[in-house]
């Protein structure tokens, strides 16, 4: 994994597939990276596309967590929050087991 920081970027794009999300991220010196998040639970999303991020910060429960929890008590993730620059209001939130980031070429 290369260094990064997600602050001062934009989400550019999601894609998903069984379990995982790529996000890509635009930073502020115009780098391009994909965050890949692994055994995805769940994912609230409200207006995240295009937003401004001004950073990413992990928690062990949130109120999408909690809902998870009642559909299966097994299964467990970490909250990976974005907050968005404008409005540092939570624009979106990944419940997973973990991530990998990879800049793109």
């Amino acid at each position: 994994m290369k260094e990064f920081s997600v602050s001062d970027g934009t989400i550019e794009k999601m894609t998903c597939e069984h379990e995982r999300i790529f996000i890509e991220f635009l930073d502020w010196q115009e780098q391009r990276w994909i965050i890949i998040f692994e055994n995805v639970l769940g994912v609230k999303c409200v207006g995240a596309i295009g937003a401004e991020i001004s950073e990413m910060f992990v928690v062990g429960v949130t109120s999408l967590s909690q809902e998870l929890l009642l559909i299966d008590s097994s299964e467990v993730g970490l909250s990976y929050c974005f907050t968005c620059a404008r409005e540092c209001n939570i624009v979106l939130t990944v419940v997973a087991s973990g991530y990998t980031v990879d800049k793109c070429d």
